[in-house]
């Protein structure tokens, strides 16, 4: 007998966690979301019931069902909470302070990979991309909650910096998406393919070539942005002594 049968649905249009301080209330969801978590990752999501769900969280299955409608329901809720708690973090927020173009774009590039370079997030990472063919619900909260919005924060950082004319960029949102797709290269794919992660030396290397090839195209007058302190004053003492 399937979940929908042992109970009548009530579509709800999105399940609500609380993601504040745990209370008496928030508890029993809580323990679910956590069990569920540690079964869809452990054993899949298609192989665990919801009679596992409830004895792994220590609930009834009327409880259980109290919370979540059946376990597309419990699966979206878990995609929310996790995008919520443990989501990437803040790209870049503007603080109206002269923006240093390529120390930001390393700060945006090292936040950015954190967040696919941690075990939890890269576990999350597996079950959703496992499950968004079939349950569009999910993939919509985690392209929203995840790459939407870190593009959304790259390209405010590069419409600051084209105002503070550090860039020309015809198409801002273009290069957002090229930026992040330069400084992860193969990597993420690799590793949640369950291949070695990348040694430190190597994610230095690929942030700093995406980083290269980025301002290649983007930079306005990069060659004289780049050119030693010391070639620049001697330039200017030559011209000087022309005069």
């Amino acid at each position: 007998m399937t979940a929908a049968a042992q109970k009548p649905q009530t579509r709800r249009a999105s399940p609500r966690i609380d993601v504040g301080e745990p209370t008496r209330a928030k508890a029993k969801p809580r323990q679910i979301l956590d069990a569920a978590r540690e079964l869809f990752l452990e054993s899949g999501f298609d192989t665990t019931s919801m009679d596992a769900i409830a004895r792994q969280a220590g609930v009834s299955k009327a409880t259980l069902y109290v919370h979540f409608d059946d376990k597309d329901d419990l699966l979206l809720a878990l995609v929310i909470d996790e995008c919520h708690r443990f989501g990437p973090k803040t790209l870049w927020q503007d603080n109206g302070e002269p923006i240093d173009l390529r120390k930001g774009l390393r700060t945006i590039a090292r936040t950015f990979l954190e967040g696919f370079l941690d075990q939890r997030g890269l576990a999350m990472h597996r079950l959703i991309m496992s499950c968004a063919s079939r349950y569009p619900r999910v993939a919509d909260v985690f392209m929203k909650a995840g790459p939407e919005r870190c593009d959304a924060e790259v390209g405010a950082f590069l419409r600051a910096a084209q105002a503070q004319q550090l860039v020309k960029i015809p198409d801002i949102k273009l290069a957002a998406t090229q930026f992040l797709s330069l400084i992860q290269g193969k990597e993420i794919l690799k590793w949640a393919l369950s291949m070695s992660a990348p040694s430190e030396a190597q994610h230095r290397a690929l942030i700093e070539g995406g980083i290269n090839v980025f301002l290649a195209a983007y930079e306005r007058n990069p060659a004289a942005a780049r050119q030693p302190e010391k070639q620049r004053r001697a330039r200017s003492a030559k011209a000087r002594a022309r005069r």
